[in-house]
């Protein structure tokens, strides 16, 4: 064996040049017999077996060479997989391997170069091809073990930075047969030619369409599960190659063409826009009774699309089609006919229960919301939203015109609003009463949702009957202590309470002032400082908003009713920070709710009552001795009826024009109404929250870490929680928001805060932040609602509009 112990002492003499310490594995013992010859002629080398301890070996090197000044060749028959005890001895040197075991290859030396970065599973790769190949591919995409699809994906993402590496080592072969093997690509290293076949190969499978299998890998369900994952780790990626390759063919017409909507591919973006063309075309040319039938078809495709890659990325927006539909089949599901057997209670009760009718109301906001934000034409806009609007005039109409008929009978939906004081307003500390001018009942139901998303507080949602008519200055009056009382004075309308006149807003803070209430508007609490606010008492206090009001009576457009839902957070706001003042109750109410309808016709406009001093839109007064022509047109309710209500009126009566119609009157928004008889008016919400005490503790102290300038849509925040104590109970919960111009640019992120280093992974939506050069970042604690950071950081990113160069 003389000449190969002369080649292994060549070897070892060239590599002890470089380091100090070398490790020989030999798990078949192939070398034992030429150890006693490399060790008498490698002068200046300690060469040390392995005979069953390595504790033996590792006590002789810390005695004989604690500072690992010399030279030591370790000999250790046993894998490297089973040397886990010598791995810390290991960490100090090299691993020698023997060069007669490996061939003259690229492949071979470019393996020996990086020996210490070859994954342990195939440290054998001398012996083994298939280790070879896979050890390579490892090192080249730094991973610790296979991860085809993670290659490709890096391969994709940069193929100059990995393609030389690839054909310089005689590795091409082997890339194409992994490709081959793993999703049936002949594709090779032309990336564009093998993202082209990955795409299509999840159009493939999950299309119903053939006519592009010819484009696609042969394992389209593997090629698919790729893209799912492609689009989750490199999102600007997948969009840069599905854009560039998208643009040689027109996915949208191969999707109208088909006529259906069964397609669950989502690899191009002409796919979403193509089935939007056909859900709105749908919408826009079936017949008006078969709308609702249609709308709970076409459910599945719009929730499914609402919630895929184009559409959670800000792409394309689905936002119009999935709310008409939503609208019309929340439309669908009410019976007008069964409404018009049911007295008030009965009535009331449909409305409010958890899968009530006030879900309409909830969706055709929304919907309507959509509309006003959308930022390009929708195929047939316009015809579907009149054929949505027809539809919810419609439902207004069949569930409010029976309520009429009750009414001047049984002028309540419940429990009177005159009630209310009695009922839920307690004089004590920790009680808070936030009374919304025009808050809707659906509205409350929002805020009960919000709080219980970011809190475990109790909760009870109920309705009280409107005050009727349920004006401003009625339904204000009616949470105050007293009671209520109406008449007319000159032709003009008095409100009483306990027989004080109740002429606006300063009589109702001195009546409650005088109860023992400290009352503030909900402004005035968001400008009091955390601080402030935590030493202040939780006094008895009522705080007052008329945001939602102002909005429907300033504004005659679809804007105003768009922008209710905002006040939605501003009284989540005001809860959540009283609630650092100590309070521990809240009652949530209103004076009025609203209706809300498309511009009336002529059809729905009536004649004002003859003689009637007050004639307002939506209801008239007069003495109760005017005599008036008696017509079906509107309702009247006498004293008796608002004796009922808890309102002594002796001397007045009311007239209401029936369901949305209204009284001909001049000025004010024509399509936002209160002061009539429709179970949105009617209706008002008193939502209690319990929310117990604040339990003292140490504070807490934050570093908030963004990278800045951001370079990839998915980033990491990174939150340093510093306190003196050991541990959070209960743990703080902080929300990161991502905005541009006050829009949201990513979806809200929620971080359950311990001691030390904490990070979440936000993930912008390209079509938000696409063209932009910075992000505004919020760090917001959900408890307290206050700003813990508010960051701005630039963008530097690439995304899908940039030609791709490709090198094919």
């Amino acid at each position: 064996m003389g000449d190969l112990a002369d080649s292994i002492i060549t070897e070892l003499r060239q590599k002890f040049d470089r380091h100090s310490v070398w490790v020989w594995y030999d798990a078949q013992e192939k070398y034992r017999g030429v150890l006693d010859e490399v060790e008498a002629k490698l002068d200046g080398v300690t060469l040390e077996r392995y005979d069953g301890s390595y504790f033996e070996l590792k006590r002789q090197l810390r005695d004989e060479d604690p500072n690992y000044e010399q030279n030591w060749l370790f000999y250790i028959p046993e894998s490297r997989n089973d040397a886990e005890w010598f791995r810390d001895v290991h960490a100090l040197g090299r691993q020698y391997r023997v060069g007669q075991d490996i061939d003259d290859t690229p492949v071979t030396q470019f393996l020996v170069e990086h020996d210490e970065e070859i994954p342990n599973a195939y440290e054998d790769w001398g012996q083994n091809r298939e280790y070879q190949r896979l050890a390579f591919f490892c090192v080249l995409f730094e991973t610790v073990g296979p991860a085809i699809d993670e290659w490709v994906r890096d391969y994709l993402s940069d193929p100059e930075e990995f393609r030389d590496d690839i054909e310089d080592n005689a590795m091409a072969d082997a890339w194409d047969a992994q490709l081959r093997e793993e999703y049936g690509i002949d594709a090779g290293l032309d990336p564009k030619e093998l993202a082209t076949q990955l795409l299509f190969g999840e159009v493939t499978s999950r299309a119903p369409t053939a006519q592009y299998d010819n484009l696609a890998a042969d394992d389209a369900q593997a090629a698919a599960k790729f893209c799912d994952d492609w689009q989750q780790y490199a999102p600007a990626d997948f969009t840069r190659y599905s854009r560039e390759i998208e643009a040689d063919r027109n996915l949208t017409e191969a999707v109208v063409e088909s006529g259906q909507t069964r397609w669950n591919a989502t690899a191009f973006k002409g796919i979403d826009t193509g089935l939007i063309r056909l859900v709105m075309d749908r919408l826009a040319e079936e017949t008006y009774a078969d709308l609702p039938e249609i709308a709970a078809e076409l459910n599945r495709t719009v929730t499914k699309r609402r919630d895929s890659f184009w559409s959670n990325e800000d792409l394309v927006d689905w936002s119009v089609p999935a709310l008409a539909v939503e609208t019309l089949q929340q439309i669908g599901t009410v019976d007008v006919d069964d409404a018009k057997a049911m007295g008030s209670t009965e009535l009331a009760g449909e409305y409010t229960s958890d899968d009530g009718w006030w879900r309409v109301d909830a969706a055709y906001r929304r919907y309507i919301n959509a509309t006003q934000k959308a930022t390009f034409p929708y195929p047939n806009e316009a015809t579907v939203k009149r054929q949505v609007t027809n539809h919810y005039m419609a439902f207004l109409q069949g569930v409010n015109r029976p309520l009429a008929e009750v009414l001047s009978d049984d002028p309540t939906l419940g429990t009177p609003q005159t009630s209310f004081y009695e009922e839920f307003a307690e004089v004590e500390d920790g009680t808070a009463i936030i009374i919304c001018d025009g808050l809707r009942y659906e509205l409350a139901e929002a805020i009960r949702e919000n709080l219980a998303r970011r809190t475990d507080f109790e909760q009870d949602l109920s309705a009280m009957s409107a005050a009727l008519p349920s004006i401003t200055e009625v339904g204000m009056a009616a949470h105050l202590p007293g009671e209520l009382g109406l008449s007319l004075d000159d032709d003009e309308l008095v409100v009483t309470s306990g027989g004080e006149q109740m002429t606006g807003k300063a009589d109702r803070v001195e009546r409650l002032s005088a109860a023992g209430f400290e009352v503030v508007d909900i402004d005035e609490v968001g400008d009091i400082s955390l601080e402030e606010l935590t030493e202040s008492d939780p006094v008895p206090r009522v705080v007052y908003s008329g945001t939602i009001d102002k909005l429907g009576e300033s504004l005659d457009d679809d804007a105003a009713f768009s922008q209710v839902a905002s006040h939605v957070d501003d009284v989540e706001r005001t809860v959540q920070r009283l609630k650092q003042a100590g309070y521990t109750r809240f009652v949530i109410t209103s004076d009025h709710g609203f209706l809300y309808t498309d511009r009336l016709s002529d059809d729905h406009k009536v004649e004002a009552p003859d003689l009637a001093p007050i004639v307002k839109r939506r209801f008239a007064a007069a003495d109760h001795e005017t005599p008036l022509v008696d017509t079906d047109e509107f309702v009247e309710i006498d004293h008796e009826a608002l004796s009922k209500l808890g309102i002594d009126g002796p001397e007045i009566k009311l007239l209401f024009p029936r369901s949305v119609a209204c009284f001909k009157s001049r000025g004010g928004n024509m399509r936002y109404f209160h002061g009539g008889i429709s179970l949105q008016e009617l209706l008002v919400p008193c939502l209690t929250v319990t929310t117990g005490e604040i339990e003292e503790s140490a504070s807490i102290s934050y570093d908030v870490s963004i990278s800045d300038p951001i370079t990839n849509s998915i980033l990491s925040v990174e939150i340093e929680a510093k306190s003196g104590q050991v541990a959070f109970d209960p743990a703080p919960i902080l929300e990161v928001r991502a905005t541009i111009d006050g829009e949201p640019v990513a979806d809200p992120v929620t971080m359950e805060i311990s001691p030390g280093d904490n990070s979440a992974r936000v993930r912008l939506k390209q079509g938000a932040v696409s063209g932009e050069d910075t992000v505004q970042f919020e760090v917001v604690d959900t408890d307290t609602r206050e700003t813990i950071t508010r960051q701005t950081v630039g963008l530097d990113l690439l995304f899908g509009d940039d030609d791709m160069g490709f090198d094919v």
